[in-house]
């Protein structure tokens, strides 16, 4: 993990998450089933590939590997539900400028919303 997360500091994990980057056609056709770790923390959000199938995602350039401030999340909300999974978009200022979208699948969706929100004091 990076060093904006340290393991004491996690507020919420969840490993073999599904993840779609919203930053272009290419990226939203990579599929990334189980090899999403998201993690949430007092101050950011980490979304990583992780295991073996996010070794063979990686070279496609996925845009799925984020450390977000949480003052840089613009907007978090329960878009549906797939296959038992939440789909939640997060949106974010990106440092270099711009905005992108995230679109993560979770079990515990409900569970990382309310917790990020009240990060965000939304």
């Amino acid at each position: 993990m990076g060093s904006e997360l340290s393991e004491g500091a996690l507020l919420f994990q969840e490993k073999y998450a599904m993840a779609q980057s919203q930053k272009n056609v290419w990226t939203k056709l990579v599929s990334t089933w189980k090899c999403i770790a998201v993690s949430l923390s007092s101050t950011h959000l980490q979304v990583r590939l992780h295991g073996l199938f996010g070794l063979l995602v990686k070279p496609f350039g996925a845009d799925l590997e984020h450390t977000v401030p949480l003052i840089s999340v613009i907007s978090a909300e329960i878009k549906g539900r797939l296959m038992g999974y939440d789909e939640i978009s997060i949106v974010f200022n990106l440092p270099s400028g711009g905005e992108r979208e995230l679109l993560l699948y979770l079990k515990r969706g409900e569970e990382f919303l309310i917790l990020l929100n009240s990060l965000r004091n939304v």
